[in-house]
């Protein structure tokens, strides 16, 4: 009994440290979002600040988006900005900027050119939540 226990928990904790180390979306498959490198989650006003635009993850390499919107709700108040590229349009840059802990953005409706535009993909959206760096 002891020994099932024993390898009950050692397993539980390989388990456990192994999903640690996953670094994209749980539905494996398809393609996503990359801002400032995550997928989604938590992102400090200085990580916001150094981006010029998105990419795509999860499928070839050559995938360029086509075309994007960001939402993003501060104070309570949600505005969506849309651009026929991956780039940040100046507007997009300057309230992504203005945001503050908690405030939140999501990319989404956006697509993709992958295999040198040979296909046109949607690709899944990605959430972000604005925290502040220097209190973790």
């Amino acid at each position: 009994m002891k020994n099932s226990v024993k390898i009950l928990s050692t397993f539980t904790f390989i388990w456990l440290l192994a999903s640690s180390f996953i670094t994209r979306p749980a539905d494996f498959g398809g393609a996503w979002v990359l801002f400032a490198g995550k997928y989604g989650g938590e992102i400090s006003k200085q990580e916001i600040a150094a981006q010029t635009g998105i990419t795509v993850g999860g499928c070839s390499k050559d995938a360029r988006v086509s075309t994007f919107t960001v939402s993003i709700t501060k104070n309570g108040k949600t505005k969506s900005y849309t651009t026929d590229s991956g780039n940040l349009t100046a507007e997009m840059s300057t309230q992504l900027r203005s945001l503050n802990k908690g405030d939140v953005f999501e990319f989404n409706h956006t697509k993709a050119w992958i295999n040198d535009g040979a296909n046109h993909v949607n690709v899944r959206d990605a959430k972000f939540t604005v925290i502040d760096k220097s209190a973790r």
